[in-house]
């Protein structure tokens, strides 16, 4: 039981601690945009299902912000089926102090030789300005993606929710829009 309190702990950790620092520059540029922008990007899943790299498929949308979360969590969901191996997909999708913490998750993943089966689905995501900058909002299900160990064993206790919100705060670093961390709650969204 321990083992699997500690690997729900090493799953949202990263997520939740990360702070990061917005940009009034950033937030003057998503202002350009519509406030509040939905979004279901098709072939999310079945990127994520073939390893395929952020970006790949139809876009979402218009909106370069709900872009980049998307491309964000097809990235992080490559790395946690591939158990913590694959990391290169996730530079190009965060800040750098983001893919700090998320590559000691990725390491965590490796050392205990665990790996998500499945994927993530994204239900919805909407662009929201704040004032500590741009946050994208999404409910996203992980009823497909559970974390297992080498020997396929469920490691997340029973009754682990299925259903999260993510609060990113996404940045305009050198052009392109990327994740800089926020938060993830368990929420019936």
């Amino acid at each position: 039981m321990r083992i699997r309190n500690l690997a729900v702990t090493a799953t949202l950790i990263p997520v939740l601690m990360l702070a990061g620092c917005g940009h009034d520059d950033t937030a003057e540029v998503a202002a350009s945009s519509p406030g509040a922008h939905k979004a279901a990007k098709p072939g999310v899943a079945d990127a994520v299902a073939n390893g395929s790299q952020p970006g790949a498929g139809p876009a979402a949308s218009n909106d370069p912000v709900i872009n980049a979360y998307y491309d964000y969590r097809v990235a992080f969901d490559v790395m946690m089926r591939s158990g913590g191996r694959s990391t290169s997909q996730l530079a190009p999708v965060m800040t750098p102090t983001m893919y700090t913490a998320i590559g000691q998750q990725a390491k965590y993943f490796r050392a205990k030789r665990l790996h998500n089966t499945g994927v993530t689905k994204v239900l919805w995501a909407k662009r929201v300005l704040r004032s500590n900058g741009v946050i994208v909002r999404a409910c996203y299900d992980t009823k497909q993606a559970r974390t297992v160990d080498s020997f396929g064993k469920s490691v997340l206790p029973a009754g682990t929710p299925t259903r999260w919100l993510d609060q990113m705060r996404v940045e305009l670093v050198q052009g392109h829009w990327v994740v800089d961390g926020g938060s993830t709650t368990p929420q019936s969204c």
